[in-house]
């Protein structure tokens, strides 16, 4: 039954109650009643009882279609709710099938990473096998244990940078004056350890700072951003180098000691350290 039904089935009952209420000369519903019915001719009761009869046989079979249509909606309400399940099982059906893939592209990547990690370490073991005597048919298990330790050593400075001239404060907080100094660099880095490289030792008010990083690549961005901490009014003093082994310590010290050198013999000359090697201009022909 549709709203046009409903409305003409409302308008034919308070039609018949109106014409009921009129013949029986009653203002209000509430005013009908046994008594005020027997002022009525037979007649006149005859057709409203008539109308009456219809008009509730009309309403009867309505009902029974207001009963069908709602049992009707209630079991399209019960096959959408199960649409609605079976919908959800295929998206959470979906969502694992999504979480599985990623976990085996996960589980590839690190795969190849540590095989390719661990070919590197192969390399160098196999570098320092062929520095031993021809005739050796293997390697002994106390040197190949130091050439391993040795490539890991090496492996895990690369992620590492020095940090010089920050000042010693008491108590020490290491952590706060390594934040202090990547904050005026612009940086944020993952830092797994800081330590003192060095012990303190009189007339010296810092000792060099060593920082491990997540990575080697961080370094290469530390190290870019190093050359802002020259215009800073705080920390203009401080600046941060990479962890170098102690051949290439040895290597920048000589060519910290031809530098001063150069800049003593040739003063009227810019010099400068790069790329393992001093370099001299004419300041004259720059101009």
């Amino acid at each position: 039954m549709d709203d046009k039904e409903c409305d003409d089935m409302i308008l034919k009952a308070a039609g018949w109650l109106s014409k009921a209420m009129k013949q029986l000369s009653c203002s209000a519903p509430i005013a009908v009643t046994s008594t005020a019915c027997k002022k009525l001719k037979n007649d006149d009761l005859a057709v409203l009882m008539s109308e009456a009869f219809h008009l509730v046989r009309f309403q009867n079979e309505k009902l029974k279609q207001l009963k069908t249509t709602l049992s009707d909606t209630k079991n399209k309400l019960i096959e959408n709710q199960q649409w609605v399940i079976s919908l959800q099982e295929q998206v959470i059906d979906c969502k694992d099938k999504q979480l599985l893939a990623v976990q085996t592209t996960v589980k590839s990547t690190v795969e190849d990473s540590v095989k390719e990690q661990f070919k590197s370490y192969s390399d160098a073991v196999q570098e320092n096998v062929m520095v031993c005597k021809p005739d050796s048919d293997s390697l002994p298990v106390g040197k190949l244990k130091d050439v391993v330790r040795e490539v890991a050593h090496e492996e895990d400075r690369l992620s590492n940078v020095i940090i010089f001239g920050v000042p010693e404060r008491e108590p020490a907080n290491l952590a706060q004056r390594v934040e202090e100094v990547f904050n005026e660099m612009k940086v944020r880095p993952s830092v797994r350890e800081i330590s003192f490289a060095g012990k303190q030792s009189a007339g010296t008010s810092s000792r060099p700072i060593k920082v491990k990083l997540s990575s080697p690549s961080i370094v290469k961005t530390i190290l870019g951003q190093a050359k802002l901490l020259k215009n800073s009014d705080k920390l203009k003093s401080v600046f941060v180098k990479p962890d170098l082994s102690i051949e290439e310590r040895t290597e920048r010290r000589q060519l910290v000691q031809d530098l001063k050198q150069r800049r003593i013999s040739e003063p009227d000359k810019r010099h400068y350290i790069r790329g393992g090697a001093v370099h001299s201009e004419d300041t004259k022909s720059k101009k």
